[in-house]
């Protein structure tokens, strides 16, 4: 295998990855694959850019297999993200869904130590928004209360 044929290779197996249509048995099967295609590759540069890019194969395939392969970190906090900032509904409706994906995100962290911090960080934008919706909760009580007792 060549060089080009590396590369094309390699992106297939990162469309897999990406489309999550892949267990990690299968990944880390491409990656020995691609291990074992390049091992004739001989130009230095070429050599350490096989090397780097089968090493952080290596540690997607990783990831994937320490998220129960099923569970891609990322996208699941993505998705919990875009839903929580979604401006849909009351803002009641906004503050549970907000309270609901800080507590799968949580929940992901706890699973996954190793990303743990910087998933936490995803939520801090989310408390946030939380925080202000809760003030305009309360305001909003607050002006229903006063309408009320004219």
């Amino acid at each position: 295998m060549n060089y080009d044929e590396f590369n094309t290779e390699y992106t297939r197996v990162l469309d897999k990855i990406k489309s999550g249509n892949c267990s990690w048995s299968e990944l880390s099967g491409h990656v020995t694959r691609l291990r074992k295609a390049t091992a004739g590759l001989q130009q230095p540069a070429e050599r350490a850019q096989v090397d780097k890019d089968l090493a952080a194969l290596g540690q997607m395939v990783e990831l994937s297999r320490r998220t129960n392969d099923r569970e891609d970190v990322w996208t699941v906090t993505s998705e919990a993200v875009r839903r929580a900032s979604s401006g849909e509904g009351t803002v009641a409706d906004r503050i549970g869904r907000i309270e609901a994906s800080i507590n799968e995100i949580t929940s992901l962290a706890n699973r996954n130590p190793d990303e743990r911090e910087a998933l936490m960080q995803s939520t801090s934008t989310l408390r946030i928004l939380h925080s202000s919706l809760q003030s305009s909760l309360r305001a909003e009580e607050r002006e229903a209360e006063a309408a009320g007792a004219r």
